[in-house]
């Protein structure tokens, strides 16, 4: 209509018919905020200029999984409590309100951790995660980081939203999610300008927790390993997604 410059959609725009066949967008589209995506559809993943990999033994793989089938193929060692870690560089800051999804499946949750989100550290010295639930507590070793744990040596299949600030007591805060063996989830994490975290699971918020990092560089991390001596096991990562505004 006539002078109206803002279209606000609450849904989808879905494109159908001829318009899902042809170029659907006339004009040059620009986005207000910085977007970002990472199919895993590449030969190998780019260890020198996108991602930081450390595997936490001689067992632990992480690879593209390629032949026809994008994502990411995490695989746990055979050496209990070992964890890997696949990892943006250092390139969020909170004062830009920056925000990750991912799509995660994993295979086994009652013998596996996995820790996604953001952390101050593209690493931690194994077999210490981010943040991880291993010794019947939720703690951190990163001095800032916020993200979905779930923890086999915690809690069998129970999804969490996680986080520490400046070195203090972490955070925790159950989504009510039961996570079960071979099911995906889509998981959102949004951060605005002064670290309050909303996550989302699936679409739909589950958790919220405030001052959940300090004004620290942060990486996008996976971690992921064996629990309850368990075995071998895989973390599938589809995609990730990332958003924040432009300075």
């Amino acid at each position: 209509m006539a002078g109206f410059q803002t279209v606000k959609v609450n849904r989808i725009l879905e494109f159908v018919g001829d318009a899902a066949q042809y170029p659907n967008v006339k004009g040059d589209m620009s986005v207000e905020r910085m977007t970002s995506v990472d199919w895993y559809d590449q030969a190998a993943l780019d260890t020198t200029n996108d991602y930081v990999q450390t595997l936490g033994g001689s067992s632990d793989l992480g690879a593209v999984i390629g032949a026809g089938e994008n994502g990411f193929k995490g695989t746990t060692g055979n050496v209990d409590n070992d964890i890997s870690f696949l990892a943006t560089p250092l390139i969020f800051d909170i004062t830009q309100k920056p925000s990750l999804e991912t799509k995660l499946k994993i295979a086994d949750v009652s013998g596996t951790i996995v820790f996604w989100g953001f952390s101050d550290a593209t690493t931690e010295s194994t077999p210490a995660a981010t943040i991880d639930g291993d010794s019947g507590t939720i703690t951190a070793v990163a001095t800032d980081a916020v993200g979905f744990l779930v923890d086999a040596d915690y809690n069998t299949s129970i999804l969490y939203a996680v986080s520490v600030k400046s070195g203090g007591t972490a955070q925790v805060k159950s989504t009510a999610v039961t996570w079960a063996d071979g099911e995906s989830k889509i998981l959102k994490i949004e951060l605005d300008a002064t670290g309050n975290a909303n996550f989302y699971v699936d679409g739909v918020q589950k958790a919220r927790i405030l001052l959940a990092v300090a004004d620290v560089p942060l990486c996008e991390i996976l971690n992921y390993g064996t629990r309850a001596n368990d075995g071998s096991n895989i973390v599938t990562k589809r995609y990730l997604k990332k958003w924040q505004d432009v300075a």
